[in-house]
């Protein structure tokens, strides 16, 4: 059993407790914490006995974060902030005594930031407090327009092209545009949107120009107006003109996918059942084979299969997976049982893995059947050496920043980066990127390929000699899933099907493949109709250097190039491309700094998910999802001059998210984690429940119209999920004086924007 009471002192007279009781299996966890005499939250005492310890001054200010030596007798980890006379956050000092400083103008803004890994980036903004110049330590400069609601309008940079947002449908306005950003231009072209009475997206139209030649990609949705599936999108059509068709059950939650293409119509899911807390735990594959998936009473996935291991067509030849997890959650074992339901054959046992950890959860040691992987940290979480087999490699971290300056193997590297801390070189490959400090370029053995993206940040075209048939394009969801790659002449070349936020199936020449996902909605086996295996990446290492096997069966070659969440397999460097960053999964980290810098919750900006790579994912290359401890309290610490990567939650479309919203509440458009939600408190009480990207600039804003002005969000989130933590707080307190709903009950994910936000508060 596990047992916690939580409290959190949001004033010296408002104390909010939150109670959670939650059955593991049989084992016992218990997390403690302690808080001093006016609610400040000093010691937390995990399951194994490990404690961080958070000290605060005279003023409550959190001034020093201690956690647990990696290994016994160690050194502790200690973060140390200061602050200026306003309460502002001047100089964080991490682990490693590396310094990141922030100047602040008097309203809040961030005007300097001077970081060991960015160097040196400075801002300036509007009398509202929008960011309208950035320059980074290249000497780049971005500069912001802003129309007379604050919205963003253009982003120029030093040279290349500007990005130009379009709201309320421009000049040539078209029924349903007002209140909706409807139009951007950037360096690929352009993508519109047109909307529903509702607000729903019903079309995104998407021109790409790749090598002089322009393509138009449509992604059309479909939406319901009577019976169960009022207000729930219906249907999905894809560039390629297939169409993924949705029923839903009394609920309203997603029970069913079909599949239309030229070749005829066809189910893919069907039978969709649920865990009690919402997670889809089995359906029946369009073959009539069943999926079943098991859970804790954690609420954590114990066992789901890897490929079919019963059902009709040809000999299954799948395995069933068993996660093991220790008293904090890390899963410390995978083992499995073949189609006989045997855990001792030699096909089983093969496919074994352990997984060893330090005591800041880092993972240490990985144990596949035949081998042996070993790994070690510095304090901020920088890998510095490896073990494969027999085989010891060394990485060397830079001592004045976090930055790797070299890797003895297994590849080989010398690398090199420029002032705001893009790696441009490892010896064999050059990186070059634009005055818009995203990877633009990389050549190895004199071949050159280029990158375009879009607005929203995504890369939507990668052009060269070396790409079939010379570019391939790509395609999102409203909720920034890579939904298709296509070529240069549009053709698709495969495309995804999501249930929520798990890839479930693609498609290939109008016929479909089931992706068999794990517990991080990794795909690890892919399948044809018949049950054989088609590609495979379930005994790839922990970080994902493996590549996978993409003729298990010897049916020929299948290529697919989704790997971990948000990451896209790129074969011209070896990395996989993760939105806003690209990712080395050699090295086990990425090869820019985090864009928004300590926001992203690691003291090493280049850090991947706190080295816990089969526990946590990164979606946008941003932020560790969900934080560690530690990853919280410098989250929630941080003041980095926002990128563009930020101010994405300004651009949001506002669209639906047809496969995600039944299901969770990500946000229903390709949103940042920019916002927070804040309590306004008058004697003693809740007043006021708000949302800002800047509380301290807001709780100015409000001057002496409360008491206090308290940040409930520990760690940001969406605009959308900020709405719905807002309503649903609005909801329960009527006695708030913001009584305007922050989301209609009309629209059609109003419900479930509550259930993921009443599934936040418990979980926070």
């Amino acid at each position: 059993m596990r047992e916690h009471n939580l409290y959190r002192a949001i004033s010296a007279a408002v104390l909010l407790t939150l109670s959670t009781q939650v059955l593991a299996q049989t084992q016992v966890s218990t997390t403690q914490y302690a808080y001093d005499t006016v609610g400040n939250l000093t010691q937390i005492t995990d399951p194994r006995g490990l404690v961080t310890t958070l000290t605060y001054d005279a003023l409550g200010r959190r001034t020093q974060v201690q956690g647990p030596p990696a290994a016994p007798g160690g050194g502790a980890p200690v973060t140390v902030f200061n602050y200026d006379g306003q309460d502002r956050v001047r100089q964080v000092t991490d682990p490693r005594s590396l310094v990141t400083a922030y100047t602040v103008d008097g309203l809040g803004n961030t005007t300097r930031q001077q970081s060991p890994d960015t160097g040196t980036t400075s801002a300036t903004y509007d009398v509202a407090g929008n960011l309208t110049r950035r320059t980074d330590a290249r000497g780049k400069i971005t500069r912001y327009r802003y129309d007379a609601l604050n919205r963003m309008t253009h982003a120029v940079f030093a040279s290349g092209t500007p990005i130009a947002f379009t709201y309320d449908g421009g000049k040539h306005p078209e029924p349903n545009d007002i209140g909706h950003l409807t139009h951007i231009s950037d360096e690929s072209g352009q993508t519109r949107w047109r909307f529903n009475g509702f607000g729903n997206v019903v079309r995104k139209t998407q021109s790409t120009t790749a090598n002089g030649e322009t393509k138009k990609q449509v992604v059309a949705y479909a939406y319901g107006t009577s019976g169960s599936s009022t207000g729930h999108v219906t249907s999905m059509t894809y560039p390629s003109s297939s169409v993924i068709g949705y029923s839903y059950d009394a609920g309203g939650r997603i029970a069913g996918l079909t599949l239309t293409t030229a070749k005829g119509s066809t189910a893919l899911l069907s039978n969709i059942q649920y865990q009690p807390f919402g997670k889809p735990a089995g359906w029946t594959w369009g073959n009539g084979t069943a999926y079943t998936r098991s859970f804790d009473l954690s609420g954590r996935l114990t066992q789901f299969p890897l490929g079919a291991t019963t059902g009709t067509g040809a000999t299954p030849n799948g395995l069933s997976r068993t996660v093991n997890y220790d008293a904090a959650s890390r899963i410390t074992a995978y083992t499995h049982a073949d189609t006989s339901g045997s855990t001792g054959s030699s096909t089983a046992t093969a496919a074994n893995q352990t997984f060893g950890y330090d005591d800041q959860d880092r993972l240490i040691s990985y144990l596949p059947a035949n081998s042996s992987q070993s790994y070690s940290y510095d304090a901020n979480g920088n890998r510095t050496g490896q073990t494969v087999g027999g085989a010891s490699y060394t990485q060397t971290i830079d001592p004045a920043s976090n930055r790797q300056t070299a890797s003895t193997g297994p590849a080989a590297t010398t690398n090199s980066y420029d002032a705001a801390g893009n790696q441009i070189g490892d010896g064999a490959t050059k990186y070059s990127y634009s005055d818009r400090g995203r990877l633009a370029s990389v050549t190895k053995n004199g071949i050159t390929t280029s990158y375009l993206y879009n607005g929203l940040e995504q890369r939507v075209v990668k052009s060269g000699t070396n790409v079939p048939t010379g570019a391939t394009r790509y395609v999102y969801d409203e909720a920034g899933h890579l939904i298709g790659e296509y070529d240069q002449s549009g053709n698709a070349i495969q495309e995804t099907v999501y249930l929520g936020d798990t890839p479930v199936a693609t498609v290939k020449n109008g016929t479909a493949y089931y992706i068999y996902a794990d517990q991080i909605d990794t795909p690890r086996v892919i399948t044809d109709t018949n049950n054989l295996m088609v590609w495979r990446w379930d005994q790839a290492d922990p970080f994902g250097a493996m590549l996978p096997d993409e003729n298990p069966t010897s049916l020929g070659s299948f290529t697919y190039n989704l790997r971990f969440p948000g990451q896209v397999y790129d074969a011209e460097t070896g990395k996989h491309y993760n939105v806003n960053r690209d990712y080395d999964p050699v090295g086990g980290r990425y090869i820019q700094s985090d864009p928004i810098g300590l926001n992203g919750g690691q003291p090493s900006t280049y850090a991947y998910v706190g080295g816990q790579p089969t526990r946590y994912t990164d979606p946008k290359g941003l932020c560790i999802g969900p934080l560690a401890i530690v990853c919280v309290v410098l989250a929630e610490k941080g003041v980095e001059i926002a990128a563009l990567a930020e101010l994405g939650a300004v651009i949001a479309t506002g669209t639906a998210s047809p496969v995600s919203s039944a299901v969770s509440f990500p946000g229903r458009a390709a949103q940042e984690l920019a916002n927070d939600v804040y309590l306004g408190i008058r004697d003693g009480k809740i007043a006021y429940v708000g949302i800002s990207n800047n509380v301290a600039a807001r709780a100015c804003q409000h001057g002496s119209r409360f008491d206090d002005v308290v940040k409930l969000t520990s760690s940001q989130v969406t605009r959308d999920q900020a709405r719905a933590i807002e309503q649903t707080i609005i909801n329960h307190n009527p006695q708030l004086e913001n009584q305007i709903n922050s989301i209609a009950p009309s629209r059609d994910w109003y419900e479930p924007a509550l259930e993921w936000a009443r599934n936040w508060m418990r979980d926070n």
